[in-house]
């Protein structure tokens, strides 16, 4: 009998050196994955060793309990969804143990990613083959569940061609490793008689599938590429298509071996758990099979009039060894005209669809010539055209296009999404333009959109309708789709189920898939490895039930509702319920490599602190599988929402573009109005209070602040970390210097009243020293700007605000100070959304009259910039926050636009008049007269897309060797990387920047954000400084 669920956290935690959460909370946001299932599971546990793992087999078989491993949840099948303990193998088990010599294997846990896996294997020259498009963010464990594939799957094969041998766990909790064995050898005789779970269960598989050999070859589906049931074929036929032999294949030949695989002398054990989804045991540890990198790659697109032209042209193509053919229908093409006009210029008239060919060669001149050949035989067929990308860009943005599918058609408004339940077709590949044929006709006979895209050169397809699964029609539209394409399929001896798994979708069609005689050979196996139905039930061998519906376990459907909401900040009616559902979980947001987002998860690895996890949280509360009223106030909301740090990265990276920063917002604002404040987080939300107080009493405080015995007595009442460096005080706030009183301060030439009104307060005056405009401009007054300069300049440091001020005047540009309140964001990271109001409808206040006349709003903090253009109108309506967020521009972004518009207003630039000591310089070391300088950009930069603004300034200074750091966030945060209980974690985050400066040793470092060089100094002991600052060196200010 099942024991509770506290009482089975209880024991584990007693015995698993990883992470139980057994919370209501944590069991949510592992319900699903980046498909249409979900199963809440029993608990959820991070192992940190195999011995974990075994330990938690053998307990659950022993309590009659499931488990269900899972990677980096981004298949689309269900396959990681169950109602078990679910074992998390991203968090601890995820690194690299070994690497041949000679770079031809490595060994890997299941819960690297790919994408690392491969950056870790280019200084040896490899890379592991298999290539889903996935690669940033699924694990090598979940690739071997599903026998994942990809674009290069015609030259390289699938993931069970490189796996040479896995370390299993089994339903008995035993370890077990699956590698080549002679089955002639006295030691499989040994094996196969002896008393294990391994032994006897294979002592059922091997002699049925030596027996019935040919017969099992006849039933499996015509197909490349498959991941439908178990692979038993793979088990006797040899290696596959893997390494230097594939491109020493003809198409026709790799196909066949792919069709019928030739007898091996060898029982490959392990291949017969790739595929498996952790059916038969759960893999540990992996040896791959590592491909030399290429030389070099080319690609090229080539248009047709219709997918039957294709068909007539793809054999030729096939023959020429190609490493990827890509197929985009017309539906397709129309989505992406309409979002990349250089696709649109770049089609041809008549154009139906498109495929993307790409070749691999020793060196430029091989793939000249295969590209050549190419063309002569397209010009054979019905081609329209052929586009070859020449340069490293054309050919990123070819392989972006292809690859851009399903995000943009996630970007769809409205309830209806593009929906992956038939998204893995995959036929023969001369039957596909068929394939293609029925779909668009049956789409059209059902009036729906949908997107196709596939991999040509294996018959693969990935195809999802546009429908809504909360409507009830919709919903049946969806299983007619489902049950009329399964039965088109078959027809043809395909599989619903390529390279993606079956997972929970899929398993009730696997008998019809393969018919009764091989299925029940299928149950066999299950039942001789798993016998009591321990390990990820419900997945390949489904209950005897089941009533293949695709709504049997469903994050949507027919049944779904949400209950009314009333949010704290601004959203459209409902629009706070469809944010939320907008995410659909691809998992895209836990990338390891090639994204920013999400920084927290990137340092954690915790499913907690990715941005799915928030959408997750909230559409549970708001469909009352967790009751709003006990949860928001929670400590397990609070762990995730404090994981968010409002970076705002993952509303521009997010493929859906969800408002996942919004979201939390919302959610830290509705903890605070269930949960009262403490003095530390009162205290940090008005930091402004504190800063004021440090200024009046500069010279002591400053001397105090830093003192580690006094740090060490007021740590626990202030909640700043001991270890963090507090800035010192400026004696003078700017808001003092410049004289800003009742009223605004101007500066420049005729700085003007706005509409009338406010100028310089009576008896105010520019500052000693202020800026002079950097040459006389004839014809209209120059533009007005109005600068609103935040926290650190205020109380910090009034000297960078005053050369803003220079710079902005030295630019030809009129400048006036509005009275002004700090950005407000301190307030909206801890909730206080009133007081956040209030902030943003005083700024707004402030900035309207200026904005009005024409002036733009400008400030050097990023974040107080990106509150005015982003997060004011979370909290404040009207046209009056619209008017003054499109006219805010970052200090940076106004400066090159205004030099790029009327360059005859810029001032000169000049070489740097200082000299700077080089990096680890001594005393006596003569100076360095160029310097180089390591550049961080701030993520409330990054999110307002603006580009690099500063670097492109700072190139035209002489002498000055600039390098984009690009390695990610540092951590800070604001306040978020000076409290006691997240200094570590601020640090940890940051890690990969400061390792990034320590590689390129800079002279100097540079940042826009305030505590993003507090945080670069801290970590680095080199000087930080804004970007400005080295603009008005070379100007002369």
């Amino acid at each position: 009998m099942t024991a509770p669920t506290d009482l089975i956290a209880r024991d584990l935690r007693s015995f698993i050196r990883g992470d139980v959460d057994f919370d209501p909370v944590s069991r949510r946001l592992y319900a699903t994955d980046a498909g249409l299932s979900q199963m809440e599971p029993l608990g959820v546990v991070s192992p940190r060793d195999a011995e974990d793992v075994a330990l938690l087999v053998a307990y659950c078989a022993e309590r009659g309990l499931s488990v269900v491993p899972r990677g980096m949840g981004s298949g689309l099948n269900g396959a990681a969804v169950g109602a078990g303990v679910q074992v998390d193998f991203t968090r601890y088990m995820n690194s690299v143990l070994d690497v041949a010599p000679d770079g031809s294997w490595v060994r890997v846990q299941p819960g690297l990613v790919l994408a690392s896996l491969n950056r870790h294997l280019r200084p040896h020259g490899s890379f592991f083959a298999p290539d889903p498009s996935s690669e940033n963010h699924c694990s090598l464990g979940g690739m071997i569940g599903t026998n994942a594939s990809g674009a290069r799957t015609v030259a390289y094969g699938a993931t069970k061609d490189h796996v040479l041998a896995l370390d299993v766990v089994l339903a008995d909790g035993t370890l077990f490793k699956a590698q080549p064995m002679n089955p002639d050898h006295d030691h499989m005789s040994a094996f196969l008689a002896g008393s294990t779970l391994a032994g006897k269960a294979f002592s059922v598989v091997l002699p049925e599938l030596q027996a019935n050999r040919d017969a099992i070859y006849a039933r499996m589906p015509r197909v490349v590429k498959n991941s439908c049931g178990y692979r038993v074929e793979a088990i006797l036929g040899g290696t596959g298509i893997s390494g230097a032999a594939a491109s020493s294949r003809t198409a026709a030949e790799s196909r066949d071996a792919a069709l019928r695989p030739p007898a091996s002398d060898l029982a490959h054990l392990q291949k017969l758990f790739v595929g498996a989804e952790g059916t038969l045991g759960i893999v540990t540890e992996a040896t791959l099979n590592l491909v030399p990198l290429p030389a070099t790659r080319g690609i090229a697109m080539a248009y047709f009039p219709s997918v039957f032209a294709v068909g007539e042209a793809v054999p030729g193509i096939l023959a020429l060894l190609p490493t990827a053919v890509e197929i985009m229908d017309s539906r397709f093409l129309t989505v992406v005209r309409k979002n990349d006009s250089r696709v649109d210029a770049m089609l041809p008239e008549h154009t139906d669809t498109a495929i993307l060919i790409e070749f691999e060669g020793r060196d430029d001149a091989e793939l000249d010539d295969k590209f050549a050949v190419l063309r002569r035989h397209l010009e054979e067929t019905a081609a329209l055209k052929l586009v070859r990308a020449t340069t490293t860009a054309e050919t990123e943005h070819l392989w972006k296009v292809r690859k851009s599918a399903v995000a943009l058609m996630q970007r769809m408004p409205g309830p209806r999404q593009p929906l992956p339940f038939v998204e893995d077709i995959t036929v023969h590949p001369t039957e596909l333009p068929a394939c293609v044929d029925f779909l668009q006709k049956l789409f059209d006979r059902e009036r729906i959109s949908a997107v196709m895209v596939g991999h040509v050169g294996d018959g693969n397809l990935h195809t999802r309708p546009v429908l809504d699964p909360k409507d009830p029609d919709d919903c049946r539209t969806m299983q007619l789709l489902y049950d009329e394409i399964s039965a088109y399929v078959l027809s043809v001896r395909g599989t619903m189920s390529g390279e993606h798994g079956d997972g929970l979708v899929h398993t009730s069609r696997i008998e019809e898939m393969y018919g009764e005689e091989i299925y029940a050979f299928f149950t066999r196996i299950k039942n001789a490895f798993d016998p009591h139905g321990v390990l990820n039930p419900g997945k390949k061998i489904g209950p005897q039930d089941t009533t293949g519906s695709l709504f049997d376990n469903v994050r949507y459907g027919p049944d779904y509702g949400t209950t009314p909401q009333k949010p704290l900040l601004h959203f459209a009616p409902r629009g706070y319920e469809s944010e939320i559902e907008r995410c659909h979980g691809c998992a895209v947001c836990k990338s390891e490599v090639a994204t920013t987002m999400c920084p927290v998860y990137k340092a954690t690895r915790r499913e907690h602190a990715s941005p799915r996890a928030k959408a997750n949280l909230l559409r549970s509360v708001i469909t009352g599988a967790l009751d709003p009223e006990s949860t928001y106030g929670t400590a397990a909301m609070r762990t995730v929402t404090d994981y968010c740090i409002e970076c705002g990265v993952c509303a521009v990276e997010c493929p859906s573009q969800v408002n996942i920063p919004k979201l939390m917002l919302e959610a830290k604002s509705r903890y605070r109005a269930a949960r009262r404040g403490g003095p530390v987080e009162m205290l940090l939300a008005n930091v402004e209070t504190v800063l004021r107080a440090g200024g009046l009493t500069a010279p002591l405080a400053n001397r105090l602040v830093n003192q580690p015995l006094l740090r060490r007595l007021v740590e626990p009442v202030i909640g700043i970390d001991r270890r963090r460096a507090i800035a010192p005080f400026a004696r003078r706030t700017f808001s003092r210097s410049a004289g800003v009183r009742a009223g605004g301060a101007g500066l420049g030439p005729d700085a003007p009243s706005p509409s009338g009104g406010m100028g310089l307060a009576d008896g105010a005056a520019p500052a000693d020293g202020a800026a002079t405009p950097g040459r006389a401009v004839s014809g209209p007054p120059a533009p007005l700007v109005a600068y609103f300069y935040d926290l650190f300049a205020e109380y910090n440091d009034p000297a960078l605000a005053l050369l803003v001020e220079r710079v902005l005047v030295a630019h030809g540009l009129r400048v006036v100070i509005p009275p002004q309140r700090p950005s407000g964001v301190p307030e909206m990271l801890y909730g206080y959304a009133d007081k956040a109001r209030e902030v943003a409808r005083a700024n707004i206040a402030a900035a309207l009259p200026y904005v009005k006349d024409g002036a733009l709003v400008v400030s050097a903090e990023p974040t107080a910039s990106f509150a005015f253009k982003v997060h004011y109108a979370d909290y404040v309506r009207g046209t009056d926050c619209s008017l003054v967020a499109n006219a805010t521009r970052d200090l940076g972004e106004l400066l090159l636009r205004r030099r790029l518009d009327h360059p005859e207003t810029a001032p000169n630039v000049g070489p740097l008049r200082t000299t700077r000591p080089a990096a680890g310089a001594v005393d006596g070391d003569a100076p360095r007269a160029r310097l180089r300088i390591g550049y961080h950009q701030p993520c409330h930069l990054k999110a307002q897309q603006i580009g690099n603004p500063a670097v492109e300034l700072l190139h035209e200074i002489p002498g000055l060797e600039v390098v984009d750091l690009a390695a990610g966030c540092c951590g800070m945060a604001g306040t978020f990387g000076m409290k006691v209980g997240t200094y570590d974690l601020s640090m940890q985050v940051g890690q990969p920047l400061f390792e990034r400066v320590a590689e390129i040793a800079p002279d100097l470092l540079l940042s826009e954000c305030s505590t993003c060089r507090m945080q670069l100094a801290h970590a680095t002991g080199l000087e930080a400084v804004h970007p400005i600052v080295l603009l008005a060196e070379a100007y002369g200010l």
